[in-house]
């Protein structure tokens, strides 16, 4: 190797070891400009492709190890370099079908004791699986919380029966469609985050509570604000050095104003900061690490739920195509910075996808001031009924459940029928079918209801309320002497699991030949919500809230109640 070669390869050997990859990059470059040497370019482009590697610059780094390969068919130790940095950038590259020929090659004709190039090759198997939909959440699970906050997830993309096309309505875009009938429950994408930036949970201020935008406090505002920089910084450090991971990037909705600059020479769209930074404004998602861990905090106190929960931003692509609705057909949840979806209904093929950009229990007035900011009001049927609703309606549902929660504070001791004739008077002033109006305002006043019953025993009330409940949100049941089961699925929020968990506790002491079928149907509930089900008895216990109020119990923790007063409510 000539002088001047040996000390810029040297040079780059140096700066690999203090951490500086683009200066290593730099040298190596410099000394393949210089050399004369076949055998010498096949050093350095390999080197070249470690330092590449290392600042996860994967396709560079693939077509370095790809011309090693060429340029040294015969040479063993090079060829187990390049075979196995060339498995490591398509890993990069989320390839994985790819990255396991390359490690076959270099263990079938290389050297098949290399336990890096083996346990590389275990972990591509794994990744094909998922890319199938076979998923070991609750090693997905362990992994997340082993990574806590950072829990940047080492998994592969599941696609389902979908597809993305173009919507009927032209000024929607493109939307995501079925490609065959789905069942409630059915997965159908799992998708790492292109870019993220995770919550800091000692960043946010001690009582934040949950107000973002307008109503957030100084201190809230000013970590979101680094969160969304954050994020913008990760996105160009993931797009820079791999051109085909911007392209899929530059397929994201820019927003009604933006206009990308085109490169006059190549023709191409130009990745500037604006570019990113609307994109990421309309397509961004805020996201709790752990949905389980949020799930039981949102059915029960979501008034105290801290901004450190989902406080976590990043990107998704397929995810980033799916339109709102109010009155979504399909649940996310996630584990770490992987976005799981899966059917809210059973959903015909080629039906359009669409979830709740914004809590569907939010009062119309509020969800359409929240969605502007995606440029857009919202004209699902859940809007255009409830914007129609007249503020004499309005009044009385609001006067009704507050002479319900007055009632029910007081721990009166009173006839069940008052609870019952102040429901009814509720239902009444909704006038369209629950699947298009769901009884938002039946929500609290049940959900106390039946905790209230449960705690004192009270069992055919909580069966009879929440199956109230149930239909409130546009659920159809068939019972018989001896199944249960969801035929129609409605509103799926977290209220509902835990009223199936109530109900499931008092089909134990009613009729206990339904508990079962009763449980069956909770944990699909649970599975929609969560994403996963292999949480279910962490949550819950294979008993329901009995059981898990036991475990609180003698691990010395408390269970509040949902609303003061509950203890000692009675119905005669």
């Amino acid at each position: 190797m000539h002088t001047n070669v040996l000390i810029l390869k040297a040079e780059g050997n140096t700066h690999i070891k203090n951490g500086d990859y683009p200066a290593a990059i730099k040298s190596y470059n410099e000394a393949l400009r210089q050399t004369r040497s076949e055998a010498d370019a096949v050093t350095l482009l390999n080197n070249r492709c470690h330092a590449r590697l290392l600042s996860l610059q994967y396709e560079a780094a693939l077509a370095d190890a790809e011309a090693v390969i060429e340029l040294s068919p015969s040479e063993k130790q090079a060829q187990e370099k390049a075979y196995f940095r060339a498995a490591r950038a398509l890993y990069g590259l989320r390839r994985w079908e790819h990255a396991t020929s390359y490690i076959s090659k270099l263990i079938t004709t290389v050297n098949s004791n290399n336990k890096a190039a083996n346990e590389l090759m275990a972990r591509c198997l794994q990744r094909v699986n998922e890319e199938s939909g076979d998923y070991d959440f609750q090693s997905m699970l362990d992994e997340a919380v082993s990574k806590f906050p950072n829990a940047d997830m080492d998994r592969a993309d599941f696609v389902g029966c979908i597809e993305i096309r173009e919507c009927e309505i032209k000024s929607l875009g493109r939307g995501m469609f079925t490609t065959k009938d789905v069942a409630a429950g059915e997965l159908l994408l799992c998708e790492k985050a292109m870019a993220v930036a995770f919550a800091d949970p000692n960043a946010f201020p001690e009582a934040s509570g949950t107000m973002q935008g307008e109503d957030a406090s100084a201190e809230t505002k000013e970590v979101y604000a680094d969160r969304r920089a954050e994020l913008e910084a990760n996105t160009i450090a993931k797009l820079e050095p791999n051109p085909t991971l911007a392209a899929k990037f530059l397929e994201l909705y820019p927003g009604p104003d933006h206009k990308d600059q085109v490169d006059e020479k190549t023709g191409e769209t130009v990745i500037d900061d604006s570019s990113i930074t609307t994109r990421i404004a309309y397509n961004a998602f805020g996201f709790p690490l752990l949905t389980h861990n949020l799930h039981y905090l949102t059915a029960h106190t979501p008034q105290n739920l801290p901004d450190s929960l989902t406080g976590s931003r990043g990107i998704w692509h397929r995810a980033s195509f799916i339109n709102h609705s109010c009155y979504p057909l399909v649940r996310r949840s996630f584990i770490g910075d992987m976005m799981i979806f899966r059917a809210q209904a059973n959903i015909p093929k080629d039906t359009e996808l669409k979830f709740g950009y914004i809590s569907g229990l939010e009062i119309w007035e509020e969800r359409q001031k929240a969605l502007r900011r995606y440029g857009f009001e919202c004209d699902c049927a859940v809007c255009v009924t409830e914007g129609e609703t007249s503020e004499a309606v309005r009044g009385e549902r609001f006067e009704c459940v507050k002479r319900i929660i007055d009632v029910f504070e007081r721990g009166d001791v009173t006839a069940y029928e008052r609870y019952t004739e102040l429901l009814d008077r509720l239902e009444g002033t909704y006038t369209h079918p629950p699947q298009r109006e769901y009884r938002r305002a039946m929500i609290t006043p049940l959900t106390n209801l039946i905790t209230g019953c449960l705690q004192s025993g009270l069992h055919a009330q909580v069966i009879e309320l929440t199956h109230r409940l149930l239909h409130a949100l546009g659920f159809e049941l068939e019972i018989t002497e001896q199944t249960y089961t969801i035929v129609q699925w409605g509103f799926l929020i977290d209220e509902i699991v835990v009223a199936m968990v109530d109900l499931v506790d008092a089909y134990a002491i009613m009729k206990p030949e339904l508990v079962e079928d009763a449980r069956r149907e909770a944990r699909k509930c649970y599975l929609i919500m969560c994403g996963e089900d292999v949480s279910w008895e962490e949550v819950y216990g294979v008993g329901g809230r009995r059981e898990r109020e036991q475990r609180e119990e003698e691990k010395g923790e408390r269970v509040e109640d949902i609303v003061d007063g509950v203890n000692g409510l009675e119905f005669v």
